[in-house]
């Protein structure tokens, strides 16, 4: 059996940093400098071994509204609580399970199996705030709510769908 698409190594696990304006003690100036948003992101930077004054390369992002991760795991829910194919599952493994169904935003990986002919796998992307764009996922979200009302509720619209699923994280949060 020979898989056509290699395995992607993981990625480091991001640092976040937060934008503050400070006093530059080698010059006394203010300045606009770059800091560890939280406990653990100072922990991560200390794990790496970063020294004062290292100069050292990044690419910067602006991370996903955290509106949306809640959004995500709040259809999770509203998937698990409300449709038999769904039901039991966590609200991660009940999108990746949409995900998966509805084709969206999915890998594939085709495997030759001697003798049988091709195997083809259809395995979900990361939705992770650093793996996947605010447009691709405005992208995503419109997919999953349009193939959800177009198979399963279709006297919904994707804008209750979104309003329910954001109930459903706020429920969690109350």
């Amino acid at each position: 059996m020979t898989a056509v698409k290699p395995k992607a190594r993981p990625k480091p696990m991001p640092v976040y940093l937060t934008l503050r304006r400070l006093t530059d003690p080698a010059t006394g100036k203010d300045v606009a400098a770059f800091v560890p948003a939280s406990d653990a992101d100072r922990s991560i930077l200390r794990e790496r071994d970063y020294k004062l004054n290292t100069r050292v390369r990044a690419e910067l992002k602006q991370p996903r509204n955290e509106r949306f991760n809640r959004l995500v795991h709040g259809l999770g829910n509203v998937l698990a609580g409300n449709l038999d194919r769904f039901t039991g599952k966590q609200a991660h493994a009940a999108v990746k399970a949409l995900q998966t169904e509805a084709l969206v935003y999915c890998d594939v990986e085709v495997f030759d199996l001697p003798g049988l002919g091709q195997l083809t796998r259809h395995v979900p992307q990361s939705l992770s705030f650093d793996s996947m764009g605010e447009e691709v996922f405005q992208d995503f979200w419109a997919k999953c709510c349009a193939y959800l009302v177009a198979t399963d509720w279709p006297t919904l619209t994707a804008e209750r769908l979104t309003e329910m699923a954001e109930f459903e994280s706020f429920k969690e949060v109350a």
